[in-house]
């Protein structure tokens, strides 16, 4: 079984006594199956470890390993959800926010703190606290920065779109202009304690696309671990693997270099426009259809791009219309980890934010189901000052092709309408492309499920015993600007 099926199954509740029925079927089984299915949907995490914990030693393999794996998603949903009440009042309070009970409450209710009930209490999400200041008006004071575009990133963003639409060409629309070059270091490390001394320890390092016109000069310079080996060039997430045995004290790190040139790409609005819907490509329709479970045409979904469509209308125009309303109604808050989300663009549209992956999901979706064709881009920003992971998407025009499109940088701060829509049909040159899809197999594959299962920008470890968490290790991104070519 594939790793993104387990992940699959785990994530939507189809998970650990599948593989007891299939080895054994009798109604003992079914039954425990069932019992396990309603604990774990209920989050009740302490009776399934309990029941678990009585199963009759020792498992097969492959029971081990699909209850290893259930009792890793249950940490996680205990590392995402870590605050009680009590302990959102406090961080509130250390913020400078007056609250009470009674706000908490009716800030559940606006969708503006994100909670769980876990074995009967309520639990608040990490960043529940940061969230709020972000999300709520009457806090906006406390918030500060609110979104991409503000200050020194906006203006820095506004300067160098300024210098891509003067280079950019009617005629020559699309061709890749205002090269970057970029030292990028990155460093992993498995935090003491994790792992047995002396045990192998694997790690996949995010690595750059090669066959993509917008970066180029993808060169892996330095490498700790002389032993490595780099993702074929079809896999869907760029990766540099290795493996290493962990130190006398169970840490573990890793580090590569490697040079990137990235490119900056702006297609005229007015070409754009003049693309109609045609018969697709063969290689272009698995990116209009749905695919689950974080792209499904549900009927909120229909209803959306519906209501914000009209008869006869081109797929640009279309486009631009749900950029406009996420960029309106859909503002940048911090998530939880997208393996604890059934589907992401449902959960971004119910919760009314999200952060810049599940903007873009949202996006996608939308433009999947009108029959426009969008595909998944992700990786680092690497703008000065504001380095950090990112997503974003392309979006296919009959005559013209794919067009890189980023909803979650906003509408930018300009009385130039070219500029003000920049991100609808360009992107700047300060990107680093790890993945060209999401939820893909790893190239080599991972033995246990992933951290992050359908996204990859700050690596992924294991060991011979399971799956090591974000909590288990640490990474580092350094960005050195070599300027233009």
């Amino acid at each position: 079984m594939a790793i993104v099926d387990i992940i699959k199954k785990t994530t939507q509740l189809i998970f650990l006594f599948v593989m007891i029925v299939s080895c054994n079927n009798n109604k003992t089984n079914l039954k425990l199956q069932s019992q396990l299915e309603e604990l774990y949907m209920a989050h009740n995490f302490l009776m399934v470890e309990n029941i678990l914990t009585g199963i009759e030693k020792p498992l097969s393999s492959d029971l081990k390993y699909m209850a290893d794996s259930l009792m890793d998603y249950i940490d996680r949903y205990r590392t995402e959800y870590p605050l009680t009440e009590s302990d959102l009042l406090k961080i509130l309070k250390e913020r400078g926010i007056d609250a009470s009970p009674t706000l908490v409450e009716q800030w559940e209710k606006k969708k503006q703190l994100d909670y769980l009930v876990m074995d009967g209490e309520k639990r608040y999400f990490k960043n529940a606290a940061y969230n709020l200041v972000l999300l709520n008006d009457s806090l906006a004071s406390v918030a500060g920065s609110t979104s991409l575009n503000d200050d020194h990133l906006g203006a820095f963003c506004v300067s160098h779109i300024s210098d891509v639409i003067n280079m950019s060409s009617i005629e020559r629309m699309g061709e890749v202009v205002c090269p970057e070059n970029f030292l990028l270091n990155f460093s992993l490390r498995i935090h003491p304690g994790k792992v047995t001394p002396g045990s192998p320890v694997s790690v996949w390092m995010p690595f750059g696309v090669k066959d993509f016109s917008r970066q180029s000069e993808v060169r892996l310079l330095r490498s700790s671990v002389p032993d490595f080996s780099l993702s074929s060039e079809k896999c869907a997430h760029q990766s540099v693997f290795m493996t290493r045995d962990a130190d006398e004290d169970g840490a573990a790190e890793f580090s590569v270099s490697s040079l990137v040139t990235s490119k900056a790409q702006y297609f005229s609005p007015e070409r754009l426009l003049q693309s109609r819907f045609v018969e697709l490509p063969d290689s272009v329709i698995p990116f209009a259809k749905e695919r689950g479970p974080h792209l499904v045409f549900s009927n909120r979904i229909k209803e959306l791009a519906d209501s914000l469509t009209d008869e006869g209308m081109r797929p640009f125009e279309m486009v631009r219309r749900f950029y406009y309303w996420i960029d309106e109604n859909i503002p940048w808050a911090r998530a939880v980890e997208y393996g604890l989300i059934p589907n992401i663009s449902k959960y971004t549209l119910e919760n009314m934010h999200g952060d810049c992956g599940m903007q873009t999901m949202l996006f996608m979706s939308m433009c999947r189901y009108k029959g426009i064709p969008a595909r998944w881009q992700s990786g680092w920003m690497l703008h000065p000052g504001n380095v950090n992971l990112h997503d974003w998407c392309e979006v296919w025009y009959e005559g013209v092709g794919w067009v890189p499109v980023d909803v979650s940088f906003k509408l930018q701060k300009s009385k130039d309408k070219r500029i003000r829509e920049f991100y609808i049909s360009g992107i700047d040159a300060y990107r680093f492309i790890v993945n060209k899809d999401f939820g893909r197999e790893f190239c080599p594959p991972k033995s246990w499920p992933r951290s992050e299962p359908w996204d990859f920008q700050r690596g992924e470890a294991e060991w011979e015993k399971g799956n090591l968490y974000f909590d288990d290790w640490s990474y580092d991104m350094e960005v050195t600007y070599a300027g233009r070519l």
